[in-house]
């Protein structure tokens, strides 16, 4: 029921940039972990499995340009695809992916590198670039969404999220003895969110122009949380939002549970 909600629901606003969808499930694969990325629907990274266990349901991207509704970047025309592998003697499989979406007088081109260890580690990494290119001969203002919605331990409920410190540029969630965290490299977004399932991805999809409300967390439960960049791109010039997300072993919920107690301790004085 939950997928019916998350991706059947995406509103006429997804109407203004609909282009051709290839609707293929990419897989990457290295070591004890493996990903899999559906290039055409709000489905977006669906699976993230590190030693057999899925630890991924949902993350995507969404942008607007200007002051109109934000809508997924499937919604746009996707005119290239490269799956690689970066470590063909060590660990001979695809494990990057990288897609072109385009519109008139911009593309934006995800790119996923993922990175597995020791089989039984409980670890594993992805990398992501996001780059923004404008085509044009005058400025782009553009903004731009990472929703996340992680199912640690293949289950949706009974975790914790928070998006910690000064910058707001990590976000920090846990369950059952592992925890995921995301740090924006750079640039460091424009506005945060943490949110229980389904706020933030209803307000992505209700056909308005929306903002992150900045609320750190911390959330309990089914968890979900999302960045927002806001660009002004000049003619002819692109932005890179770098990122990495990994999972590990946990130091627990209590933990991250501290650091949002610290967060929101520093917010009030």
């Amino acid at each position: 029921m939950r997928h019916i909600l998350r991706f059947g629901g995406c509103g006429l606003a997804l109407c203004v940039f609909a282009g051709t969808a290839s609707g293929v499930i990419h897989t990457l694969s290295d070591r004890n972990s493996l990903v899999q990325i559906d290039d055409a629907s709000q489905a977006g990274m669906f699976d993230w499995f590190v030693d057999g266990t899925d630890h991924m349901f949902q993350q995507w991207f969404w942008f607007r340009v200007g002051m109109s509704p934000e809508v997924s970047i499937d919604t746009l025309a996707l005119t290239g695809t490269f799956i690689g592998d970066t470590n063909p003697f060590d660990d001979p499989a695809s494990d990057t992916l990288s897609l072109r979406y385009s519109a008139p007088g911009f593309d934006i081109q995800p790119t996923w590198v993922l990175r597995g260890t020791t089989p039984g580690s409980a670890r594993s990494d992805v990398t992501e670039s996001i780059t923004i290119t404008n085509h044009e001969n005058f400025d782009l203002s553009i903004s731009f969404f990472q929703y996340s919605d992680f199912d640690l331990n293949g289950t949706s409920g009974g975790d914790t999220a928070v998006i910690p410190g000064l910058l707001h540029n990590t976000a920090l969630q846990s369950e059952a003895g592992f925890t995921l965290s995301e740090t924006v490299v750079a640039p460091v977004p424009s506005h945060y969110e943490v949110a229980n399932f389904p706020s933030i991805l209803t307000r992505l999809n209700d056909g308005l122009p929306d903002t992150l409300t900045d609320f750190a967390g911390p959330v309990f439960g089914d968890c979900t949380w999302a960045f927002q960049w806001d660009f002004v791109i000049p003619a002819g010039q692109s932005v890179v939002i770098s990122k990495d997300k990994a999972i590990t072993p946990a130091p627990g919920a209590l933990a991250l549970l501290g650091i949002g107690m610290l967060t929101l301790a520093r917010r009030r004085r």
